[in-house]
């Protein structure tokens, strides 16, 4: 008889802590799976604890390293995604404009901030439009028309 078992539930909580001096919260992913007492090796079952995969381990540092960054001054996935919309301007082209390689703020968006000087750069440029439109302005890779497009929607 082959027995078929759903897989587990992936949950996750918000995690607060302190963090090299800083205070942060950030999201935590887990499963919840009997507890094993280590001595006897008996399965308690009416006790669940939390159990992490290699992979949630892995994106749980990088959620811990991204609010430890951004608490450190870097722009949030969160800021860069609004802004973008607000201004209709394409992760791409916002990437290229700040110098960094095409997907840079797509990956950042998904995955989280992974430098500090990056993610401070990246806030600098977002509040300060006179900073962002000089990027634009000496940008090579984008052409006249398409700044002077880019300029106008930052000056709405």
């Amino acid at each position: 008889m082959n027995i078929k078992k759903n897989p587990p539930k992936e949950l996750e909580r918000k995690v607060s802590k302190k963090y090299q001096d800083v205070k942060i919260s950030y999201k935590e992913v887990y499963y919840l799976d009997s507890e094993v007492d280590e001595k006897t090796g008996i399965v308690i079952k009416e006790k669940q604890v939390p159990y992490y995969t290699k992979d949630q381990v892995t994106r749980n540092l990088k959620s811990l390293k991204s609010a430890y960054l951004i608490a450190k001054g870097a722009a949030s996935p969160e800021e860069i995604i609004s802004f973008r919309k607000k201004y209709k301007i394409a992760a791409s082209v916002l990437s290229i404009i700040l110098g960094f390689s095409k997907n840079t703020i797509s990956n950042i968006e998904n995955e989280g901030v992974t430098s500090l000087p990056s993610g401070r750069l990246i806030k600098l440029c977002l509040s300060d439009m006179t900073i962002l439109s000089n990027y634009i302005k000496t940008c090579s890779a984008i052409d006249p028309a398409k700044k002077n497009e880019l300029i106008e929607k930052l000056s709405t």
